[in-house]
C-alpha cells in the first residue's frame, strides 16, 4: 500500500507545481490590471502650468524701475493661515506689474499690483496699518471676500488683495519686499 501511494503522489506533485507556477503570474497580472483601473484618476492640474485669471487694474507706474526692482525680489511662496501659497502664472493678458500666489482649487489668489494710482482712501485722518515699517491703507476696490491694502509711504503705490481667512502673512511678506525695494516718501 505504501508503495502504491508513493508513486501516485510523486506523479501528481509536478502537476500541482506546474499549475501553481502558471496560476501565480496570471493572478499577479490580473491584480496589477485591476489595481491600475481602480487607482487611475483624473490627472491633477499642475499648479506650475495652470494659468490663473486676474482682473486687470490700472497700474500707470508698473513699468517704473521701482516696480521692476520690487517684482524681481518677490518670494516664490508666502505663508498664510491656510499654509504656504506658491507663486502662480497669470493667464494672458497678464496685467502689468501684477503677481499672484495661490488660487488653487477655486480659491481666490493673493494678488499684488505695483504702480497703482493714488488711492482715494489716502486722505487726512485715514486709518493706516504699519507692518514692518511700511504704511498700508485699506482700499475699497469692490472685491468681495477680500481686503485690498495699498502702500501710502513709498515712491510708487503697491496694492495687495488678500482673500478673507488667509491671515496677515501676505502683508508681512510683501512689506519686507517693499521696505527693501522701494524708497519711502
Amino acid at each position: 500500500m505504501i508503495g502504491s501511494r508513493g508513486p501516485a503522489l510523486v506523479r501528481r506533485l509536478p502537476r500541482v507545481l506546474v499549475a501553481i507556477a502558471l496560476t501565480v503570474p496570471v493572478l499577479v497580472v490580473v491584480g496589477v490590471l485591476v489595481a491600475s483601473a481602480v487607482l487611475v484618476r483624473e490627472p491633477i492640474p499642475d499648479a506650475d502650468t495652470v494659468r490663473i485669471p486676474v482682473a486687470p487694474v490700472a497700474t500707470p507706474a508698473a513699468a517704473s524701475a521701482d516696480c521692476s526692482r520690487l517684482l524681481s525680489g518677490l518670494p516664490g511662496e508666502m505663508v498664510t493661515e491656510r499654509g504656504m501659497l506658491a507663486r502662480r502664472i497669470i493667464a494672458d493678458p497678464v496685467p502689468p506689474g501684477t503677481v499672484a500666489w495661490g488660487g488653487e482649487n477655486g480659491t481666490a489668489p493673493v494678488v499684488m499690483r505695483c504702480g497703482l494710482p493714488r488711492p482715494d482712501e489716502l486722505a487726512p485722518g485715514a486709518s493706516v496699518l504699519v507692518v514692518d515699517g511700511v504704511d498700508w491703507v485699506a482700499a475699497e476696490d469692490g472685491v468681495p471676500g477680500a481686503t485690498t491694502w495699498v502702500t501710502t509711504d513709498r515712491a510708487v503705490y503697491v496694492g495687495l488683495t488678500v482673500p478673507d481667512g488667509v491671515g496677515t502673512g501676505p502683508v508681512q511678506d510683501i512689506s519686507r519686499g517693499v521696505k527693501i525695494a522701494l524708497v519711502s516718501r
